[in-house]
């Protein structure tokens, strides 16, 4: 990388307030383990801006480590990005590197599967969502027979919202990552009371992370080796149980693929579209 500004480690995908001390330890931790490894002096790296918006992180020059969605790596990010690998993450719904969303209602409903859920109303955190848009999309397709399955579908912004809309009467279901799903039960417990899961979706890898393309191949595997370090290591322990990470695996990206056969999969069956 010429003249880089490499950037500190950042963990967007599940820093909720409740456990924001223990991400930026994690973060901390991991910008020290690779700026050591590649040796890079910690005061030489440029702060991220406060207001700055997940796609500039991801698609920074001089990105070190940071973790994405997976709808975004298999495709606005696709060619840009260099993939280091998953966390394991220990909750129901994940195995391994894997993970699926739970299908979310209210806790008085009572639907027993999405096959009761026919005109709803549907609450999606993003359309560019692998948990919360194509997992669900590819589970409905089957049903929909290309029209209309829910009565409408409305636009959170994000899971906890989506949860929130739920809860309110706002919305009927939505998919949630199982992760979000269970930082919800345990951090969040009067939000989950109001709610249940009634089923999940299939799996598919889970969030990755990744690092700027401009690393040469020795770069990324040194930036692999210290990330596996770190989220394996006892001294991250703490911080690591507290955001139900107990592992890390290295990861080729065509297993990827997967998130992109479930939307051609749905475009097969003529429901390109939550809807």
């Amino acid at each position: 990388m010429t003249n880089p500004e490499f950037r500190p480690v950042r963990l967007p995908m599940y820093d909720w307030p409740e456990v924001r001390a223990e991400t930026c330890a994690l973060e901390q931790a991991l910008t020290e383990e690779i700026c050591s490894a590649l040796k890079i002096s910690l005061q030489d790296l440029k702060p991220w801006p406060d207001d700055i918006k997940l796609y500039d992180i991801w698609k920074a020059p001089g990105l070190l480590l940071a973790q994405t969605c997976g709808y975004p790596f298999t495709h606005a990010l696709k060619h840009r990005v260099a993939l280091i690998g998953a966390p394991h993450y220990r909750a129901e719904g994940c195995a391994g590197a894997l993970y699926r969303s739970h299908i979310v209602v209210r806790a008085d409903d009572s639907a027993a599967d999405l096959a009761d859920l026919k005109g709803k109303r549907l609450a999606v955190n993003s359309l560019d969502s692998q948990s919360g848009m194509n997992a669900l999309r590819a589970e409905v397709a089957g049903m929909a027979e290309g029209s209309k399955y829910f009565e409408t579908v409305i636009m959170t912004g994000g899971h906890v919202a989506s949860l929130h809309a739920v809860a309110a009467g706002d919305a009927d279901l939505a998919s949630i990552d199982a992760v979000c799903w269970h930082m919800a039960t345990r951090y969040k417990p009067e939000l989950a009371s109001c709610l249940k899961s009634i089923g999940l979706t299939r799996e598919a890898p889970g969030l990755p992370f990744i690092a700027s393309s401009m690393h040469d191949q020795t770069a990324l595997e040194t930036i692999r080796r210290a990330a596996q370090a770190v989220l394996t290591s006892t001294s991250t322990q703490k911080s690591r149980e507290r955001l139900a990470i107990h592992g890390f695996s290295v990861l080729n990206k065509s297993v990827y693929q997967v998130i992109e056969d479930m939307e051609e999969e749905a475009t097969s069956l003529q429901y390109p579209n939550l809807a």
